[in-house]
């Protein structure tokens, strides 16, 4: 009889484990900023913060993730932010300057966890007054303008903090105005010899001109993915809208 209880209450347990535990999906190749797995985003809401958050990163190595998912199963929402934070390697990893926010729809919690680096700077207290100035827009079920009002609210404590060096832009400048140069000394002295209308030359910078733009922008817009080897483990908030 008191085997029989002791499996009673054995499975009972196991089945609460199972209940109680999310698994944190694997990461894909390449990780983007927004994941939306309880789909109450549209296409173009996950485009604009993802193109955000990524020129944010480019220009500031921090790495932000948004993780939205339908349900904890019975997961504490700090913990489980955390954890997806150092499975996915969320920041950069001599800096961990990652940033997770996690949100539940079901049960209508909100969790922001940040790396070691970003603990001095976004603190618990700042992190929970962010996360109290968001509650009213997801109480009215507004997810996207929830999400883009917290991001900002992190970029303004943030401010110029992890900056990455930018002496690499310096040489697209200088390849600009040596073209630019280049292109000027033809002008004046063609259009002096009047070997060739000056109309065209203009046309011809401008052109140039636009390509060199587009090549650098393309080249910006390169994104190799989140995941730089951050930890986490610095401290953040939460709470129920």
């Amino acid at each position: 009889m008191i085997k029989i209880i002791q499996f009673i209450i054995l499975i009972f347990f196991s089945i609460n484990l199972a209940k109680g535990q999310f698994n944190i999906p694997e990461s894909t190749q390449k990780i983007y900023p927004v994941q939306d797995y309880a789909g109450v985003l549209s296409k173009k809401q996950i485009e604009k913060l993802n193109q955000k958050l990524i020129s944010y990163s480019k220009i500031t190595s921090t790495e932000i993730l948004v993780s939205i998912i339908q349900d904890l199963r019975g997961e504490d929402p700090n913990f489980l932010a955390y954890k997806w934070g150092e499975k996915w390697k969320i920041g950069s990893s001599h800096k961990n300057n990652g940033i997770v926010i996690l949100l539940s729809i079901n049960d209508r919690k909100i969790s922001i966890q940040n790396g070691y680096g970003i603990e001095p700077y976004l603190t618990d207290f700042l992190t929970t007054k962010i996360i109290k100035k968001v509650k009213p827009i997801l109480k009215d079920h507004h997810y996207y303008q929830a999400i883009d009002s917290c991001i900002q609210e992190i970029f303004q404590v943030l401010k110029n903090q992890y900056y990455k060096d930018q002496k690499k832009k310096v040489f697209p400048v200088w390849n600009l105005l040596l073209c630019m140069s280049a292109f000027l000394i033809m002008f004046f002295l063609l259009s002096k010899n009047k070997r060739i209308d000056s109309s065209l030359l203009n046309t011809l910078f401008l052109t140039d001109f636009l390509f060199i733009n587009k090549k650098n922008h393309e080249n910006e817009d390169n994104f190799d993915g989140f995941g730089g080897g951050g930890h986490f483990g610095g401290g953040g908030g939460s709470g129920n809208w």
